[in-house]
């Protein structure tokens, strides 16, 4: 993605810190949004905004898996040992960090959408495509932000001072979530794009699915789900393809965020071994290894290994590859996600009725996988659980387990590290209860 940010984004900082209108290249905000080249610039920005490191660059995904039971701390990092351990404290670097960079984000868009209510010269269709596709980006900050910290501030417009009136304290996780469904209502019905690496009606409806299932919404999780799939239901053969830096990604791919050389993530340095110049920060736990069936063809992805002189295999993921340049694509959905929210939903509202449905379901992940069907569930094998199983092996490495696990209510009895339900939150982070006078320690998330 390209650096056009500077022409106005470059200065824009957190929600507590204020807007410099005078960022690098002394070009005028107002002229930011004179031509539609331009407008299309300051999107592009706000695209960028996922790329950050403590965002889809890195943390944010590392956290998802590290803090669950999918993987575990190993390399030299102290604030991803204290994920692991589920023993955060609220100036931790990762706690702040990601904070930060999704407020920084919902900035982005917030002051995009200001602006474009000045705007006359784009078409009514263009106009809602680029609203749709920022109300698209807002829903997922603010989706991950609810789902880490619980109510969070929900700023609509954006700071561009650094005036008291910019503070807001917490809303509750209801409003969050009303919010969140309204900005994908929205993107759902004006989105035109249909490029994978920025927002379209698909991914809308898929964040939709995901949003339905966490708030128990079971069938709307269902309509989403059913209408993702409708749209295109495609399983990637190959899964090597699946998790290629491919510039024309998978079709399985509903949205992605890309990255380039100028532009990198360290995934790969991060995920792979010191034997093959990688960092070894987070590899998989013995619980996930262990799980995954012999013939399996997803094991190579979520648990390769290598056997160094010392006779101790390292086991690592190879979905993140590309250590030079770091040009590894992030998924954000995909429909292997949509099968398994199907299935899921199917689930909940009627086991019985739709058993054969939730199997086909199952069943599609398992083909792909080059596993045999199941054809019927025992007493030790319940449905749920198979679906369960099916979505930890399937999405290791891609950030999803933790949130899986606090949206099912599991994560007391499969992390070993959690033994009170504080620790399903994180803590809002010390420098937004510092700096918000909104926010004081009352506030802060039980337990921290």
């Amino acid at each position: 993605m390209r650096k056009v940010l500077v022409i106005l984004f470059v200065a824009l900082v957190s929600c507590e810190n204020g807007l410099n209108l005078k960022p690098k290249m002394q070009i005028d905000a107002d002229e930011a949004f004179s031509t539609e080249e331009n407008i299309h610039a300051a999107l592009i920005g706000c695209y960028d905004g996922l790329q950050q490191q403590h965002y889809y660059g890195r943390n944010l995904i590392i956290v998802g898996d590290i803090a669950s039971d999918n993987s575990i701390a190993t390399g030299t990092k102290i604030e991803y040992y204290s994920v692991d351990e589920n023993a955060l404290l609220s100036d931790n670097i990762l706690v702040e960090g990601i904070w930060r960079e999704i407020y920084t984000a919902i900035n982005r868009v917030n002051y995009m959408l200001y602006k474009l209510e000045g705007v006359t010269f784009l078409s009514a269709e263009k106009m809602n495509d680029y609203q749709g596709q920022l109300r698209f980006l807002r829903a997922l900050h603010y989706f991950n932000l609810v789902r880490l910290y619980g109510g969070v501030p929900l700023k609509l417009l954006p700071t561009l001072n650094t005036n008291s009136s910019n503070f807001l304290p917490r809303s509750s996780v209801q409003d969050v979530y009303n919010q969140i469904i309204l900005d994908l209502e929205f993107a759902e019905q004006n989105i035109t794009n249909v490029l994978p690496h920025k927002a379209t009606v698909k991914s809308s409806k898929a964040m939709l699915a995901s949003v339905h299932l966490t708030l128990e919404n079971y069938s709307n999780a269902l309509y989403y789900s059913n209408e993702v799939l409708s749209m295109n239901s495609e399983l990637e053969d190959n899964l090597n393809e699946l998790f290629a830096n491919s510039a024309e990604p998978s079709r399985e791919i509903i949205f992605y965020v890309p990255f380039t050389a100028s532009d990198k993530n360290r995934m790969a340095e991060y995920h792979l071994p010191n034997q093959l110049s990688g960092r070894w920060e987070n590899s998989p736990s013995q619980k996930l290894i262990s799980m995954i069936d012999a013939g399996d063809e997803r094991k190579e992805f979520a648990a390769a290994y290598i056997t160094p002189s010392d006779n101790q295999r390292r086991y690592f993921t190879k979905k993140y590859k590309d250590l030079s340049t770091g040009t590894d694509n992030i998924i954000v959905f995909r429909n292997a996600e949509m099968y398994l929210i199907r299935a899921e939903a199917n689930y909940m509202l009627d086991s019985i009725a739709n058993l054969n449905a939730i199997l086909d379901d199952i069943n599609a992940i398992r083909n792909r996988a080059n596993l045999p069907n199941i054809e019927s569930v025992s007493v030790g094998n319940s449905l749920i659980g198979l679906i369960d199983k099916e979505k930890q092996i399937e999405f290791a490495f891609e950030g999803k387990r933790w949130f899986d696990l606090i949206r099912t209510g599991k994560a007391l009895g499969a992390v070993p590290t959690i033994d009170q339900a504080y620790q399903l939150l994180f803590p809002i982070p010390q420098s937004e209860i510092i700096a918000n006078p909104n926010i004081d320690i009352e506030d802060q998330n039980e337990g921290y």
